[in-house]
């Protein structure tokens, strides 16, 4: 026969035990959750400065266009035989539509250079969207019918000559992969 004072003792022991071990997994996931959470859907809208043809930055926050690159800032096109700076055109452009209202964006992560990716409206204007079917963006991940319209009636970009804007990093050592 055991001591019932040692049977009280183990199943007390056992109790606060599996509160400890309950806490400790509820905590856990806590953690998690914020550490998630980071990387959840946020908008950002107010002053705003545009960088390049794909990327802007909100309130001290950067954010790459989602599904869509641009020219880079020096890189230069020809339309007719003559080069133009194309990246600064696609700049421009960006700059253009972000003029015709309120600018919102909402963002999900990160790339692996800290931006957040987003995807921008302004009013009604799928702003990544129009810089791929207005010619000054090609896809990357998204819009491809939008790229192929633009092809088709040669706007923007399209209208000339160019290199692929991952291609033409590639060509110069820049940095290849956005995402």
């Amino acid at each position: 026969m055991l001591p019932t004072g040692s049977i009280k003792g183990e199943s007390g022991l056992r109790v606060i035990g599996d509160i400890v071990s309950t806490l400790v997994i509820l905590g856990s996931v806590i953690l998690l959750v914020i550490w998630f959470a980071s990387d959840l859907e946020r908008e950002y809208a107010g002053t705003h400065m545009v960088i390049d043809g794909d990327s802007i930055i909100i309130n001290n926050e950067k954010i790459r266009l989602d599904g869509i690159d641009a020219p880079e800032l020096h890189q230069e096109c020809s339309k007719n035989g003559v080069k133009y700076q194309c990246g600064i055109k696609a700049r421009n452009y960006l700059r253009s539509l972000l003029r015709q209202g309120n600018l919102s964006c909402k963002a999900w992560e990160r790339d692996k250079y800290e931006r957040h990716l987003g995807h921008c409206v302004v009013g009604k204007i799928d702003i990544n969207k129009k810089m791929v079917s207005d010619g000054w963006a090609v896809a990357f991940g998204s819009y491809y019918s939008e790229e192929k319209n633009a092809r088709d009636a040669a706007v923007g970009l399209w209208a000339g000559d160019f290199v692929r804007p991952r291609e033409w990093r590639l060509a110069h050592g820049r940095v290849t992969n956005l995402n």
